[in-house]
């Protein structure tokens, strides 16, 4: 269960996407939710492969383990942002200069979840309280 921050849309979800939305004049900012069975990896591995597609060098366990959590589902979740180049990876070749990466990561042994947003830093930054709407209105429906 969710809601839908004004000014985004919903896309139809993919085989790596629970949910997906794009916001801007021209759908150039992303959010979106991904589910991964066990711990996705891990926590330290996902945050450096996130901060190397802006470019940014890899932290540190320690300085991982010391990132901001904020709630996820009633669960602390680390906290990401980093600024950059945003190269999206999967395929394409394309970046995306004065780019802003916002997640959260909740990782567990039950599973992980991934909540990131991208596009232009000023529309992310612009929509940094949509995305705190957004991540606190999420909730699992029973149905």
């Amino acid at each position: 269960a969710y809601e839908v921050p004004e000014g985004w849309s919903e896309k139809a979800g993919s085989m790596m996407r629970d949910l997906n939305f794009t916001f801007g004049a021209n759908g150039e900012g992303e959010c979106y939710i991904a589910r991964l069975p066990g711990a996705g990896g891990g926590l330290s591995a996902n945050v450096n492969r996130w901060r190397s597609q802006m470019g940014a060098q890899p932290l540190s366990d320690e300085e991982v383990n010391a990132l901001p959590t904020r709630p996820l589902f009633g669960q602390p979740a680390r906290f990401i942002t980093v600024d950059g180049t945003f190269s999206p990876g999967m395929g394409s070749n394309q970046t995306f200069p004065n780019y802003r990466l916002i997640g959260l990561i909740l990782a567990s042994d039950a599973g992980a979840v991934f909540v990131k947003m991208t596009g232009p830093k000023e529309l992310v930054e612009q929509n940094s309280a949509a995305f705190d709407q957004f991540v606190s209105s999420l909730g699992v429906n029973a149905n």
